[in-house]
């Protein structure tokens, strides 16, 4: 007798429901090919004349060439060229006097989006956004030619405004104050912090380090390994240095070779290091840079640094041992910074101010401060924009409860506004960084392709721009090109990880 089962028999489809399946998929594919078909024109677009030219560019720094006759494969040379090139990296003293400033330059245009965004009239917020926008239509050409003129000895706006406010007296006084400041300090810094610190890079750096060490969360015993790791990669330079008597010489391609050798590594032991384990490999970068005459000043740097650190987290708990890091760090770092512009900058006077008609862009004493004073107010339209859309997404019940726990409308901009709009803050930083490093419009226009008297105002994308059109080594400065596109993303995975929003 057969065996009957309770498990119902799986049904057969027909080849009615065969067909309506057909159909389905039929339908969908239809919707998919045309989806496909619509982004098909921009994908290309973007291979064609976007990462086609890009990977052209990766290519061609490979190979000696101008366009469309020489045409010869060298293989690393032009890479060799560009590292021990000093004035390539004489170019990045400005690029990181200009990062620090737009840094400043950010807070105008925070503090203009969280205005427009109060106000409360309708009409207002809409006429003021116009008036925000409609810069957008000048050409940027004729606003770099605009701020040329400003920068006119004779009848620019910007003498014209000093003479009229007194702004001229007050420079023509500090062009005898601050040398004489710089000088007074000069003891200090020779007989103190030279010894002690091997200048005030090393202070700075120092500061850095203990920062950075204060970023381990965990205090268990693997520390004292990651901490061995650090201090032998930090020695290896210094190590290959004596043995190989080696001069220290920032254009020796051994040395800077055996430098890139050094920050991999770092940034491989690093990782080890937790917190801020990816700033570590820049901030050897820098130690590198300012101990580079004396390099056994770099392990011992970092050891002070990570014996401050163990010294208070043996009394300190992590959240008591917060606050003591961040003084000890922002002392060192801010009085580092306050003798590098009272002390080094402002050293001799120019003699400029006197007549009432200081050339700008004609000194090299004063074209840097020319450079950084461009754009004033520093009120980007783009930038306010970025910032009004984040502020826009914050809920008034944020606001509503804020002000029932009694906070001041300037506590707002703080604790609420700027905290939610750190994404929108760490998009115009990644824009600000590689607009920084890669632009050269301005400095063409306002400086020539040599950066002004004395080179002053050179930056890495005009040096570029003058290998490739003056020099004609197009190769050359395809190579350029690259080390800068490594540099801006590291740049930019640093900010992807430090800046971000508080959950």
């Amino acid at each position: 007798m057969p065996i009957q089962s309770d498990v119902p028999p799986t049904p057969v489809p027909d080849a009615h429901s065969k067909g309506k399946i057909r159909a389905k998929l039929f339908q969908k594919s239809k919707l998919f090919v045309a989806l496909y078909l619509l982004v098909l024109p921009t994908t290309l677009s973007l291979l064609i004349f976007s990462y086609y030219p890009k990977i052209d560019v990766f290519l061609m720094s490979f190979f000696r060439w101008q366009p469309p006759t020489v045409q010869e494969f060298i293989g690393l040379r032009n890479f060799k060229e560009a590292f021990s090139d000093p004035m390539f990296w004489q170019s990045f003293k400005l690029v990181g006097i200009l990062l620090v400033a737009n840094l400043f330059k950010l807070w105008p245009g925070i503090l203009a989006a969280i205005a427009l965004n109060r106000v409360k009239n309708d009409r207002l917020r809409y006429l003021i956004q116009v008036c925000f926008v409609i810069p957008m239509i000048i050409p940027a050409m004729v606003f770099l030619l605009i701020w040329k003129n400003f920068y006119d000895p004779d009848f620019g706006l910007v003498n014209r405004f000093l003479n009229l406010t007194g702004g001229m007296h007050l420079l023509d006084w500090m062009d005898t104050a601050m040398p004489r400041l710089s000088e007074s300090l000069a003891p200090l810094q020779a007989g103190i912090i030279s010894p002690i610190f091997g200048g005030i890079g090393g202070m700075i750096i120092l500061g850095a380090f203990i920062f950075a060490a204060s970023k381990r969360k965990q205090h268990n015993a693997s520390r004292w390994g990651d901490y061995l790791t650090l201090l032998a990669g930090a020695s290896i330079l210094p190590l290959f240095n004596v043995f190989m008597g080696i001069q220290a010489d920032p254009t020796d391609f051994k040395v800077l070779l055996a430098a890139i050798v050094v920050i991999l590594w770092m940034f491989a032991c690093a990782c080890r290091m937790q917190g801020a384990w990816i700033a570590w490999p820049f901030l050897l970068l820098g130690g590198i840079g300012v101990f580079w005459q004396e390099l056994w000043r770099l392990p011992l740097a970092m050891f002070v640094a990570l014996t401050i650190f163990e010294l208070i987290r043996l009394k300190k708990d992590d959240y008591a041992a917060g606050p003591y890091f961040k003084t000890i760090a922002g002392l060192l770092i801010g009085i580092g910074v306050a003798f590098i512009f009272l002390g080094n900058i402002w050293t001799q006077p120019n003699g400029q101010f006197a007549n009432g008609s200081p050339a700008w862009l004609g000194n090299k004493d004063l074209v840097i401060p020319a450079i950084l004073f461009w754009g004033f107010p520093w009120v980007g339209t783009v930038g306010v924009l970025i910032y009004l859309s984040g502020l826009q997404n914050i809920s008034e019940d944020v606001y509503e409860a804020a002000q029932l726990d009694g906070v001041s409308p300037l506590g707002m901009i703080f604790k609420i506004e700027l905290p939610l709009i750190m994404t929108q803050v760490r998009i115009n930083l990644i824009f600000m960084t590689i607009g920084t490093l890669t632009t050269y419009e301005i400095f063409l226009i306002l400086l020539g392709p040599d950066g002004g008297p004395g080179g002053k105002g050179m930056v890495p994308g005009l040096y570029m721009f003058s290998a490739a059109f003056t020099e004609g080594r197009f190769g050359y400065a395809c190579a350029l090109g690259m080390v800068l596109f490594v540099i801006i993303l590291l740049l930019t995975i640093v900010y992807q990880k430090y800046v971000k929003v508080e959950k």
